[in-house]
């Protein structure tokens, strides 16, 4: 496939892209680029080029400036362009070859675990197919999850699940974050496998739920995940009943998969940082590493 060179990315306009899943129209398309601003210039370059990129504005395959062009036009050194290229590399956004240029990577080569290309999700227009594949992506482990913690669970973690289920309802109420809630619940019920191939997953339903819960709860129209639905699952692992911990978790689950899939447009990204100043929980402010 012929690749296409984006000269002047910076100040020219762009107004066509290729998104994660192919070609397509993006919604925002032909938005200049603009200056930079008087902080940290790489920093501030790792940030505008990756939601270039995540957003779609800049296609996979598309090639970018070299880093003579991107030094000249930004005026800035050539060191802090070298610096961002291998701070996007490091995340799987682009890649470099000699005498061939630094390209876009597929989705596929993304680390959808980092805390930079998941803030540039949320800051993009959400995507009807990441989301559904993340829920389906916990559909694959989560009921397992939920019936091992049934089986396993001792009254320390039982304790843990059922404080964040408190934490959910305090949200319900306003007064607590209610994607940092959904996720201490889901958290604790991995924990509570104790099975040490499952722990890592924590962290990945946290990244899943920090991108989807938003948007779902929104679709909803409640401010945190089913309460209900939680609370059952909840019961059903202090009950020690694996099989309707499971069949609970992934009913849960399938419930918000169709949920999505039915809506006819998703609501924007709330701003994190808004929630966890208005109900007091901490959200620090996004920084790029």
């Amino acid at each position: 496939m012929k690749r296409r060179r984006r000269d002047g990315l910076v100040g020219s306009r762009m107004t066509r892209g290729t998104g994660p899943y192919g070609n397509r129209d993006i919604p925002g398309a032909g938005l200049a680029f603009g200056s930079l601003g008087a902080g940290n210039v790489t920093v501030e370059l790792v940030n505008r080029l990756g939601r270039e990129i995540v957003a779609g504005r800049v296609g996979v395959s598309d090639i970018l400036p070299n880093e003579g062009a991107l030094s000249s036009e930004l005026q800035i050194s050539r060191t802090a362009v070298r610096e961002a290229i291998k701070m996007l590399t490091a995340k799987g956004l682009v890649g470099s070859r000699p005498r061939r240029g630094t390209d876009v990577r597929p989705v596929s080569d993304w680390n959808l675990l980092d805390s930079d290309v998941l803030r540039w999700l949320r800051e993009s227009p959400p995507d009807r197919e990441i989301v559904i594949e993340l829920l389906e992506l916990r559909l694959g482990f989560e009921p397992e999850a939920a019936a091992l913690a049934a089986r396993r669970a001792g009254r320390a973690q039982l304790n843990r699940i059922s404080e964040a289920y408190g934490f959910m309802q305090e949200s319900a109420a306003g007064r607590y974050d209610p994607v940092e809630a959904d996720c201490r619940f889901h958290e604790a019920i991995i924990a509570a496998t104790s099975n040490r191939f499952y722990q890592p997953l924590g962290a990945l339903v946290r990244t899943a739920l920090s991108l989807t819960a938003p948007i779902t709860n929104s679709i909803f129209g409640h401010s945190v995940g089913d309460l209900g639905a939680h609370g059952d699952v909840l019961l059903a692992i202090e009950a020690k009943d694996e099989r309707r911990s499971f069949d609970l978790m992934r009913g849960l689950l399938f419930g918000v998969v169709n949920k999505v899939a039915e809506a006819k447009t998703l609501p924007p990204f709330p701003d994190r940082r808004e929630v966890a100043a208005a109900t007091g929980t901490s959200e620090e402010a996004p920084r790029t590493r």
